[in-house]
């Protein structure tokens, strides 16, 4: 498993070198489906020493399950969404998205994803083979995500900055209001976020 991990890790930081040619004819983008969630997850956060930081609770949490793929370098970012849980639903959908792009631009995308089941699922691979050659995977080893990933950084940050408190207090705004910070997000380059390569 190691040296998977290690070869993996080689070929991806050969393809963000490649990627930042000027003449180069494709790029990479990085997939992963993730959960945001109404009940805030408690992050590191500043607080005055000897004091309690306490964190409204809305009771029944909301889910909104979210499928993204992101461009390095420059962050251009992609999704889906649906209500609960991440599923196969969520997969075709994005990857018609990453074929009208490389269409449009006339650059092939080298997909790098994960072994969740959205993405191994018989629809998925069936979607995979539709996206070919304008998509092609790049399938990490299993158990390597955290770390080869790139899009792991991105939602770190998401979570972090404003998942960790509450993003809304009314719970049947936090749908819309989710969808209407990645669409804000996704104006703003993620990429800008100074995410790191691939180590």
């Amino acid at each position: 498993m190691r040296r998977k991990k290690e070869r993996a890790a080689r070929r991806l930081r050969l393809l963000q070198t490649t990627a930042r040619w000027p003449e180069v004819d494709f790029e990479p983008w990085y997939a992963d489906a993730t959960r945001f969630e109404l009940l805030p997850v408690t992050r590191s956060m500043w607080r005055p020493r000897g004091s309690r930081l306490w964190l409204p609770t809305p009771g029944k949490n909301i889910r909104v399950a979210v499928c993204g793929a992101i461009r390095f370098p420059t962050g251009e970012f992609l999704f889906t969404h649906q209500e609960r849980s991440c599923s196969t639903d969520l997969f075709p959908p994005l990857l018609e998205q990453l074929v009208q792009r490389a269409r449009s631009t006339g650059r092939g995308i080298v997909l790098v994803l994960d072994n969740g089941s959205p993405f191994r699922s018989k629809r998925s691979q069936a979607a995979l083979g539709a996206a070919w050659p304008y998509v092609r995977p790049f399938w990490l080893p299993k158990y390597t995500s955290e770390t080869l990933n790139w899009i792991e950084g991105f939602w770190g940050h998401v979570k972090d900055t404003y998942f960790s408190r509450m993003l809304t207090e009314e719970r049947e705004t936090f749908y819309p209001d989710t969808i209407r910070l990645l669409r804000r997000l996704r104006r703003r380059r993620p990429g800008l976020l100074m995410l790191r390569a691939t180590p």
